[in-house]
Order: C-alpha cells, then sequence, then structure tokens
C-alpha cells in the first residue's frame, strides 16, 4: 500500500491475534478433532458455504450499486478472506455443539492457502485486472497469525492440562483487551479515511454478513448444533488476509479504512446473532 501502518500499531495486531489464537487453542483437544470427523459430510457442505456463496454476494452487490475504487476493492477483498482469527471465539459464545468449532475453523484456516488465491484468479477474470497471491503467502500469513499459537496452545493442553486450565481464564481477559486495544488503534490511525470514505463499506459488510449468517447455517442441514458455528464461520471475515492481499498488490491506503469499515459492521452483526443464540439458550433451560 501506499503508506505501511506504523511499528506499534503493527505489534499491537501481532500480539491482539497472537493471544487471541493461544487462548483458543488451550481449548483444543482430541475431542474437537474427534467431533469433526464424525460430521465429515456437514464440515464438508460449510466450508464450501464459507468458501464459495459470499465471493459471488460480494460482486453482485459492486456490481449491481456500481462501486468503485478502494470501496468495491475493499468490500471484495474482504469476501474472499475468511478465517478470522476472532471467528472461532465468537463460535464458541454462539453455543451448538462447541467441540466442533474449533476443528472447522482449522478446516477454513488450513483451506485458505487454496481457495484465497483460486478466489483471486476467478476475480481477475471477472473484474479485468491482475492480482497476485500465493498460496505462500497465504500459508505465511495463517500459520503465524493463528496455526503457530493454537499449535501451542492445544500442546500445551495435551502434555500439561492443569498449566492449560489455569492460565486459559486470563490469557482470555488479556486477548479480549488486547482486541479492544486493537480497534481503538483501528479508528485512530482509519477513522478520518472512514468518515471520508462514507458509511457504503459498513452498510455493506452489515448486509453481506447478514446474507453470511443464513448460508452458514443453512449449509449445516439438520445438524442444529452445527449451525451457530457454521453461521459464524461464514460471516467472519480475516481483514488481515484482506490486507495482505492489497499490500502485495500495492493498492491504495484507502482500502484500509474500507476494510476496517466492513469488520465493524460485520462485526454488529456477529455480536447480535452471538446475543440472540445465547439468550436463546437461556430461554430453553427455563
Amino acid at each position: 500500500m501506499a503508506t505501511g501502518p506504523p511499528v506499534w500499531f503493527t505489534a499491537l495486531a501481532a500480539t491482539a491475534i497472537f493471544a487471541v489464537m493461544l487462548s483458543l487453542g488451550l481449548l483444543l483437544g482430541r475431542d474437537q478433532l474427534a467431533a469433526a470427523l464424525r460430521r465429515r459430510n456437514v464440515l464438508a457442505a460449510i466450508v464450501f458455504g464459507v468458501v464459495v456463496p459470499l465471493p459471488i454476494l460480494a460482486v453482485a452487490l459492486v456490481r449491481l450499486l456500481d462501486l468503485e475504487g478502494p470501496v468495491r476493492l475493499g468490500i471484495v477483498l474482504m469476501s474472499v478472506s475468511p478465517g478470522a482469527p476472532l471467528a472461532l471465539r465468537r463460535a464458541i459464545d454462539a453455543g451448538g455443539h462447541a467441540r466442533f468449532a474449533p476443528a472447522l475453523h482449522l478446516a477454513i484456516v488450513l483451506l485458505a492457502v487454496i481457495t484465497v488465491p483460486a478466489s483471486i484468479a476467478i476475480l481477475n477474470s471477472v473484474f479485468g485486472v491482475a492480482f497476485a497471491v500465493s498460496a505462500v503467502d497465504v500459508g505465511r500469513q495463517v500459520f503465524f497469525s493463528q496455526l503457530l499459537p493454537v499449535g501451542i496452545g492445544a500442546l500445551t493442553l495435551a502434555l500439561r492440562p492443569g498449566l492449560a486450565a489455569r492460565i486459559e481464564p486470563p490469557l482470555a481477559r488479556l486477548s479480549n483487551l488486547l482486541f479492544i486495544a486493537l480497534v481503538l488503534a483501528c479508528v485512530y490511525l482509519l477513522g478520518g479515511r472512514l468518515v471520508r470514505i462514507g458509511w457504503m463499506p459498513t452498510v455493506a459488510g452489515m448486509g453481506l454478513t447478514a446474507c453470511a449468517l443464513a448460508v452458514g447455517a443453512a449449509c449445516a442441514g439438520r445438524d442444529a448444533d452445527a449451525r451457530p458455528p457454521a453461521a459464524v464461520a461464514a460471516a467472519m471475515r480475516n481483514p488481515g488476509l484482506a490486507l495482505l492481499i492489497a499490500d502485495l498488490n500495492n493498492v491504495d491506503i484507502a482500502v484500509a479504512a474500507v476494510v476496517f469499515g466492513y469488520a465493524l459492521g460485520a462485526a454488529v452483526l456477529v455480536a447480535a446473532y452471538v446475543a440472540w443464540q445465547v439468550r436463546a439458550r437461556r430461554s430453553q433451560r427455563t
């Protein structure tokens, strides 16, 4: 991009995401993997729902509204970037089969090395552009930001379950505080640009997220326990991947503001969905 982010912001983002994924890795054991293997067909259907429908909807939206420039680019890049670091925490909060959510998230992240470059290649032909991102680029990003800290957490749980149980709650609280600090830093750095661009990225993020929630839940089929994590997995996109693609192709810094605006809209819708699921579970118990 034209101007890179400050060093302090890059360090804060890396620390916050690493802490989030490490805390979630402390919850990942053999039971989660076994739960996914028992739902192989459902898992495959949900991964399809995460990867395919949203880019199609995003392309239809930007063409319907005749969006151009950074707004169009930011929206489309978010649509092809699955596996948000915070998606797993939100999926667990949403309820359903909590053991299924971690394995679903790992499947999405691992497949991103194939699905993201493939999606970019298809979009190049649709829009007549020449963006490039390789499996190595995507693999490096998801490995250091997600797979490595999750692996450390899962290994700690396997070898020292008592230690994992003690450190997971305070680490989860710390990761939440770091994530809040990261959001505030984004507002500080990108809020002015987002105001100048307008609210279209946020509105588009909310609209596409609503569609993705419905698509994800539908892909779970009759498996009611898989619907909440499936809906969240389909809805939450990975801003880090979207910005990586933008940076590799030297696009305008305004795209970062669009990505942030989209993420804000998506966060509002997903938070509302999770709250609805929590209330529904409580009402069932009473």
